[in-house]
């Protein structure tokens, strides 16, 4: 039997008529959206723009931005007329008039008045508390002031200082509605917030049926833990939750067109920001860095700071990079590593954002996978490597320590902890002490209770040789380990264990 998609296409249409670039009326290329009042274009149509075509705002071009959101919805479209073979989707849309398009738009979302337009230029800008003006219309549970700054160009996926998210926040408040709002334009239902609670933790914790229900529709994961190693279900407070949180059903009978529209909410990296720090560069390399960075007016810097966003490397033909000091920053931070190819093409391109990065990301630092599956966790915004782990370094202050041809101090390697999140003691750690005082797990080993430094949350790091601690501890919340390890934990990013090194903790 023939599946007869008439509705279907007519919504499609409809759908397609408001995604036209308000200025050529076609399908969006690039899509761009202004800051200042929302509205979005192709690229090359407000290229050079110095107001919009539509309320004739002044624009600066540092108010062009990309919109994800859109490009989002514009290949889910394509997908969508894919299945049901609608061929014609964007010339039946190019057909439809700018004053109908116009008038479209104006009845899905109410247009911010001209003097809320000021306001829009700080969009993601976070008060004393870190809250975005996104936090604050979620507390508020304003849901159309929500649905005006995701169209501007809003970021679902910001944290305030204690760490919530704007779908955290609204999650255990209880807003249906506000919640498909915030999932439908991007936010991430698996994004780790207040205590690396995920939404669906807090929808468990305060037995938000409706909220959990719309979370695994949007593939919410029922398997996150806390950084108490808790999954969702173990906060749950009514039989209706558990059965919820247990039934593998509920989370996986999601129709097609679901799964194409959660597309759209995955993090998606920022692109348009750059500040390089080259590292080890050949010296022809460098030089033609230094051009690009005055073309495309990027910031190069000579030390790895946490404002880095990309490092450049020399790779062999492998597309492996050693390991070095700016590299294990790189990997703590997740910051993209790329090969130097992009120093050839960034030359040629007028635009960097667009260069394909996945490609020239090096495959190994030095161990296949490890640079990207560093910066997809970034990305996800989950804990960094180290977090609720407490280090004590029974290393001498001012004595450098080779590692595979990696030069260290102990002021480098306490560095890179605290950029881990992990915690600096500075008196080595009492085992009585801690055994009952240390609630808390690794978010790195919360998921794998058999993995031997599940509870682990405490390190003594020692150069083995002369110097060495005499006594070595070797319980489940504390282990004394060699450096090698600790540098072996980050280069394969993951807390390592020690059998798998040979190492012994006795």
């Amino acid at each position: 039997m023939t599946t007869s998609w008439i509705n279907t296409a007519k919504a499609l249409q409809d759908f397609t008529n408001v995604l036209l670039c308000a200025r050529c009326g076609s399908k969006p290329n690039s899509p761009v959206r202004l800051i200042t009042c929302g509205h979005f274009f192709c690229k090359n149509c407000v290229q050079s723009a110095t107001n919009c075509m539509i309320c004739d705002v002044s624009v600066q071009p540092h108010e062009i931005k990309s919109d994800n959101l859109i490009n989002n919805l514009v290949q889910n479209c394509d997908a969508v007329a894919e299945i049901i073979q609608k061929r014609d989707l964007w010339k039946s849309s190019a057909s439809v008039s700018t004053t109908s398009q116009n008038n479209t738009i104006s009845t899905v979302l109410h247009t911010p008045k001209k003097q809320d337009y000021m306001r829009m230029r700080n969009i993601n800008k976070a008060n004393h508390k870190g809250e975005t003006p996104l936090h604050i219309a979620c507390i508020k549970k304003n849901a159309e002031r929500v649905k005006q700054l995701l169209l501007a160009g809003a970021n679902p996926n910001t944290k305030d200082h204690a760490g919530w998210t704007p779908l955290q926040e609204i999650v255990g408040y209880g807003f249906e509605e506000i919640c498909e709002i915030l999932l439908s334009g991007g936010a991430s239902p698996n994004l780790l917030g207040y205590k690396c609670r995920s939404p669906l933790h807090e929808a468990a914790k305060e037995n938000k049926i409706q909220e959990a229900k719309l979370l695994l529709q949007y593939k919410a994961d029922k398997n996150l833990h806390d950084q108490y190693g808790k999954k969702p279900i173990y906060y749950s407070k009514s039989k209706e939750m558990r059965e919820l949180l247990t039934d593998l059903s509920s989370s996986e009978e999601v129709s097609d067109l679901n799964q194409t529209q959660n597309i759209s909410c995955t993090s998606v990296p920022t692109r348009d920001k750059f500040v390089i720090l080259a590292s080890n560069l050949k010296h022809e390399n460098q030089k033609l860095l230094g051009l690009v960075a005055a073309k495309h007016k990027l910031k190069i810097l000579t030390t790895y700071r946490p404002t880095v966003t990309h490092v450049i490397v020399e790779t062999n033909e492998q597309n492996v990079t050693k390991s070095t000091l700016d590299v294990l920053f790189a990997i703590i931070y997740g910051s993209w590593i790329l090969n130097s190819e992009w120093i050839q093409l960034a030359t040629v391109t007028d635009e960097v954002s667009n260069l394909p990065l996945e490609v020239l990301e090096v495959s190994g630092a030095p161990n296949i996978g490890i640079p990207s599956k560093a910066r997809q966790n970034a990305e996800r915004k989950n804990p960094r490597l180290f977090n609720n782990c407490f280090f004590y370094f029974s290393l001498q202050a001012n004595k450098t320590y080779c590692i595979d041809n990696t030069r260290l101090t102990k002021d480098d390697l306490i560095r890179l902890v605290k950029e881990g999140e992990g915690t600096i003691l500075t008196r080595k750690p009492d085992p009585e002490d801690i055994k009952d005082n240390s609630p808390e797990i690794p978010f790195h080993t919360a998921n794998d209770v058999s993995h031997p430094l599940h509870k682990c949350t405490h390190y003594v790091i020692y150069m083995p040789g002369k110097g060495e601690p005499l006594i070595k501890y070797n319980m489940s919340h504390i282990k004394s380990l060699p450096l090698i390890w600790l540098i072996e934990c980050i280069e394969r990013f993951t807390l390592i264990d020690p059998a798998y090194l040979g190492l012994s903790c006795a």
